[in-house]
């Protein structure tokens, strides 16, 4: 069940294709959301290779998986919760056009589903799902997580399994008009698609079944409601208590102590065991772990529902007694008729013997808090934030004489008047110092690979630490948006990491060193010393021909990538331009 020396996801090799089958389009949400997390997935999706290049380095491999996700993938997020990368990626521009910030339609609100839905196809024009149904977001965050991974085929038969799912992505749509497409594919598809359900299992169903409504399935008829959550709130407490006679709570030691003895009196408390957070103490790039994990389980006689993915036991992610959710979440509930999956067989897993705690979870014994929340600045912080998110931003890129770019972003008018004496500072993310939030801000002498729409916002309050948001902001270039182009042509900038690159779009799956991207292992090869002749009359010509052969849309990338660099003096060699010459009038021939 839930063993973390066995039952484990590996999230990369989740969003490879099946054997057989390519992506033909993906959706995933998330709150948080990281730029180098992010950049790290293309490889899987694109090329099915496992993401754990160099983000520095393995630049050529990301820019092809990038280019063929365009159209095909869409990441909503909430907007103001991109993290501060650690270090500037040129690929990061890139990542916009797959990315839809949301805006909840509160402060007090929040975007907080995670998962990924993705779908294949294959030559035969079969169709297969997958379903990954997470509580983390898209961070390298080390916090203990729980994730259900689900493969599915379309079928003749209607089911109301997905009808939670489907809700959802109809809610979504207005913000991925470039992938129409694909959302329309899913939500045809999805009523007839059914699972292959985790082992035990025997009922599944995705909630909540309208947006606005309770994510969870309760009733008042279980035997014992066990509880995982990292953050709560006792009202939400008091409506899940409702379900069940016996109650058993699972969070963090602070979170536990923050709610106090006297308010969780009627729940039989475990923390998470401190060995686990404190396990890499001693390592030098030890880094902190917590729970993260969400679950609601009901015992119901025989029958347990076990309730995974993002909602928090939190008055804004489940609501109270007479009062409905203010998040946008999404669960997946389980149930089961096996003792393997009965709440009680959990719990021997997660604490161990009842004489001895050993295990990932062990008895709370509650210290006092220490109570210093500020609630008037917290809520007057919120406010100002959400107005922030909430406000249309405009990034305009000036063109000027000498080939740089002026930066102007001018506010939108309220926020000049609602931030009261905080001060407020506005930074692009690639270059440009801070300014403060005024009518009209100015960056200069920008090249046109730092402009992005990734903008900094740090609110500097009067006696509290500055926060800071990154939100993508709407973008215009005069001339139009070439920066693909751009960072081609910088990446790709002799004729030897030209070769490298076409290797790489015949060989996918090849690793590349990081001083010129020549394939290390496997496959054609070259370096600083390569005879071109050689070359491209054997290996090269070989896997062209076998490319034409199979996979002829390869051919188009070649050729899209060779005219887009045809005006380089040097970069691409002539026996390049006589061998492709062979194969180019193929190329459109089979796109026609």
């Amino acid at each position: 069940m839930l063993n973390p020396h066995a039952d484990r996801l590996d999230y990369g090799d989740k969003l490879k294709a099946p054997e057989g089958f390519t992506l033909s389009h993906a959706i995933a949400t998330t709150y948080t959301l990281d730029l180098e997390t992010l950049l790290c997935l293309p490889l899987a999706l694109s090329f099915n290779c496992p993401p754990e290049g160099d983000l520095q380095t393995d630049k050529l491999a990301l820019l092809e998986a990038i280019s063929q996700l365009k159209g095909k993938v869409k990441v909503f997020f909430q907007q103001g919760c991109i993290k501060l990368p650690r270090h500037f990626n040129l690929l990061f521009s890139l990542l916009e056009p797959l990315l839809a910030p949301q805006v909840p339609g509160d402060a007090f609100s929040s975007f907080h589903p995670k998962f990924w839905l993705l779908r294949f196809t294959s030559p035969t024009k079969a169709v297969r799902y997958r379903l990954l149904v997470l509580s983390r977001n898209l961070t390298f965050d080390r916090s203990w997580d729980l994730a259900v991974a689900l493969e599915g085929e379309p079928t003749s038969a209607r089911s109301e399994d997905n009808d939670g799912l489907v809700a959802l992505l109809k809610a979504l749509a207005a913000g991925a008009e470039d992938l129409r497409a694909g959302l329309e594919l899913f939500v045809k598809e999805l009523p007839r698609v059914a699972w292959d359900k985790p082992a035990g299992f025997n009922a599944l169903k995705t909630l909540p079944e309208k947006p606005g409504k309770l994510p969870l399935s309760l009733g008042t008829a279980a035997s014992t409601v066990m509880v995982m959550s990292p953050f709560l709130h006792h009202e939400a407490l008091d409506l899940v208590k409702q379900a069940g006679a016996r109650h058993w709570l699972f969070s963090r030691a602070e979170e536990l102590d923050r709610m106090g003895e006297c308010q969780l009196q009627d729940w039989e408390c475990f923390a998470l065991n401190p060995c686990l957070i404190e396990g890499e103490d001693e390592l030098t790039a030890a880094r902190p772990q917590n729970l993260h994990a969400k679950l609601v389980l009901l015992q119901e006689g025989a029958v347990s529902h076990w309730h995974i993915g993002s909602a928090n036991v939190t008055k804004a992610a489940l609501g109270a007694l007479g009062a409905a959710p203010r998040n946008t979440e999404f669960m997946l509930r389980l149930s089961s008729k096996s003792g393997q999956q009965s709440v009680d067989q959990l719990r021997a897993e997660l604490v161990g013997r009842e004489q001895e705690p050993t295990g990932i979870f062990i008895p709370h014994r509650f210290s006092p808090a220490s109570i210093t929340d500020d609630h008037q600045t917290e809520a007057w912080m919120r406010r100002l934030q959400h107005n922030l998110i909430q406000a249309d931003w405009c990034l305009q890129a000036r063109a000027e004489a000498n080939g740089t770019y002026t930066c102007v972003i001018e506010c939108p008018p309220p926020l000049l008047e609602q931030h009261g004496d905080w001060v407020i500072e506005v930074q692009p993310l690639v270059r440009g110092k801070p300014l403060s939030l005024a009518s009209r801000m100015v960056w200069e002498d920008l090249n046109l690979t730092q402009v992005s729409a990734f903008v900094i916002l740090r609110v500097i309050p009067v006696s509290s630490p500055p926060v800071e948001l990154m939100i993508k902001v709407r973008l215009e270039i005069d001339g139009g948006d070439t920066r693909e182009q751009k960072i081609t042509t910088t990446l790709i900038d002799s004729p030897h990491k030209l070769l490298a690159y076409i290797q790489m779009l015949l060989h996918p799956g090849h690793a590349y060193t990081a001083d010129t991207g020549m394939t290390r292992e496997g496959g054609p090869g070259a370096d600083a010393d390569t005879d071109f002749s050689q070359m491209f009359g054997g290996p090269l010509h070989e896997a062209l021909l076998r490319c034409a052969a199979r996979q002829p849309e390869k051919l188009q990338r070649i050729d899209a990538i060779l005219a887009r660099l045809s005006d380089t003096e040097h970069l691409v060699p002539s026996e390049l331009s006589v061998l492709w010459a062979q194969y180019q009038q193929l190329a459109w021939k089979k796109k026609a």
